[in-house]
């Protein structure tokens, strides 16, 4: 498992265009600058998984949601896939709590929220 880079931010891109999440994810990131020193990372990470569940569940973008997440797991996108789900759930908290902190997110949020505009 790796920390985010900057190709992260346009995978994450074509996730959000293709998922229609582009509002939702540019309101959290506004919250995130807002904030400042304030800002709870966890809150704000459980805040864009429950608003954009929805539109991430659409088949188009289920595939790009496993190449994105196949960069910073570094796992092929197929095994993400079949990966079974209490799995997944240990991998990406395991990921969260080693590889993000609040400068990580606030930077990856904010990066985003200067391209959608």
């Amino acid at each position: 498992m790796r920390k985010l880079k900057t190709k992260d931010v346009f995978a994450f891109l074509r996730v959000a265009t293709e998922a229609g999440i582009r509002r939702e994810i540019r309101a959290l990131a506004d919250q995130i600058a807002e904030a400042g020193e304030e800002t709870d990372a966890r809150s704000i990470g459980f805040d864009l998984i429950f608003s954009c569940l929805d539109h991430l569940g659409a088949k188009k973008a289920e595939g790009l949601v496993y190449e994105f997440l196949a960069g910073p797991f570094e796992m092929d996108p197929d095994v993400i896939a079949e990966m079974d789900l209490a799995e997944f759930g240990e991998t990406a908290t395991k990921w969260a709590k080693e590889y993000l902190d609040r400068e990580t997110l606030r930077s990856f949020f904010g990066s985003l929220a200067s391209l959608m505009k």
